[in-house]
């Protein structure tokens, strides 16, 4: 028998009605596997969780939060393992810190130092089917509980995988597998039924949330063979990730994208050599993640520093290059809000030059304005005006030949 370690998102989960559909395919699938299984909280628990500790104070502390936040999970673990029991299988939930799932000492995006698990290798040979709780851990140092930050239910279900040295790591999403576009703004995109794990990591870190990036990241790194499934329609194969070799074949896999982003420019900064180390390094030691950075050209004794961040970085962002505008005695600090992004992902695609030109020839036809682009290894990337982006991924998807079917 196979050792299959699956995780059901919380929109799976969201209902009893959903957690008993769950049951029924555990119920029929462990008659051929071994299973481990890992739950997100039911639908959108851990909003309303957040919501209300935020309802009590505005700024909550890391540790209760935590606590708080846990109980999201636990009430889905208990929920299946009793679902499970009624359909006569041997089921048993545990916590993250039962099985467990050691992180650093930090609260609320703790990362996971390693994984003990004796309790989770005792139920498998028991005959129990685990049901763990995902996005959660204990800190190593402190005994402390600790949630894993967004996403992090993800990141638990590749780490036990790797553990436990499973055959495979299932993701059961309410999507048919990773598409070629986002399947809710584009029904019309196809299902990649294949991909490599740069891949994957370059969709997950560029928009595509089918996969959190850490979980991505964390599979790579490990090799743990991964496959995206729909929970809607359990027994069809919906994405295996993996180790794939194209040889010299450069082609488009994907497309996927970013929104409410900001670009912040810092208009005629003085040379000196240390300015821009001093710009990066700050909003670097802050926990910026820059997303585009360009220098500019020099204008005699100036030049223009332009960064684009998340909008959830804007506000920091904006404090720190307000600071340096001053320091400097740069001219002024110009934002532009409404910024959107869209990259092609595939083996190759940001070094192709027949690639990068039918992509530019392919916006210029729809009259989309390019504000910026850089390019990887596996990626191009594109950032526009929020209002374009939709009309400019159809158009990519219909240049690429990215829609119908499986590919």
């Amino acid at each position: 028998m196979a050792l299959i370690v699956t995780k059901f998102g919380g929109r799976s989960l969201a209902t009893v009605r959903h957690i008993k559909r769950v049951a029924g395919h555990l119920a029929e699938r462990a008659r051929k596997d071994k299973l481990v299984v890992v739950v997100s909280a039911m639908g959108t628990k851990t909003d309303e969780l957040n919501a209300l500790a935020r309802s009590v104070v505005s700024k909550p502390n890391g540790r209760e939060l935590d606590m708080l936040l846990t109980a999201g999970e636990r009430i889905t673990m208990s929920l299946l393992a009793m679902a499970l029991a009624e359909q006569g299988i041997k089921a048993r939930s545990f916590t993250g810190s039962q099985v467990g799932i050691h992180t650093d000492e930090s609260h609320n995006d703790a990362r996971i130092l390693f994984v003990r698990g004796k309790r989770l290798r005792d139920a498998i040979d028991a005959g129990y089917i685990p049901i763990v709780a995902g996005f959660q851990g204990v800190s190593a140092e402190g005994k402390e509980v600790t949630t894993l930050g967004r996403g992090g239910s993800d990141t638990t279900a590749v780490a036990i995988a790797r553990f436990l040295q499973a055959d495979r790591c299932e993701f059961y999403k309410t999507v048919k597998g990773l598409c070629t576009a986002d399947p809710k703004l584009f029904p019309n995109s196809a299902c990649i039924s294949k991909i490599s794990y740069q891949e994957l990591v370059e969709l997950a870190d560029y928009g595509a949330r089918v996969l959190h990036p850490r979980a991505a990241a964390l599979a790579m790194r490990y090799k743990v063979p991964l496959e995206v499934r729909s929970s809607l329609n359990p027994k069809k194969r919906g994405t295996e990730v993996g180790e794939l070799e194209e040889l010299e074949d450069r082609f488009v896999r994907a497309a996927t994208h970013m929104k409410d982003l900001v670009r912040f420019t810092v208009k005629d900064v003085p040379k000196n050599p240390m300015v821009m180390t001093q710009a990066v390094a700050r909003l670097a030691d802050a926990g910026v993640r820059i997303l585009f950075y360009s220098h500019g050209h020099p204008q005699a004794e100036a030049f223009d520093l332009a960064f684009i961040v998340s909008k959830e970085d804007a506000a920091l962002t904006e404090k720190i290059l307000n600071e340096f505008t001053n320091e400097t005695g740069a001219a002024r600090l110009s934002v532009m809000k409404q910024i959107s992004e869209v990259s092609l992902v595939g083996p190759g695609a940001g070094q192709d030059a027949v690639i990068t030109r039918r992509a530019f020839e392919a916006l210029r036809t729809e009259n989309v304005h390019i504000e910026a682009f850089t390019t990887s290894q596996l990626k191009l990337t594109f950032f526009l005006r929020a209002r374009s982006l939709k009309r400019a991924i159809a158009r990519l998807l219909e240049e690429f030949n990215l829609t119908g079917g499986s590919r």
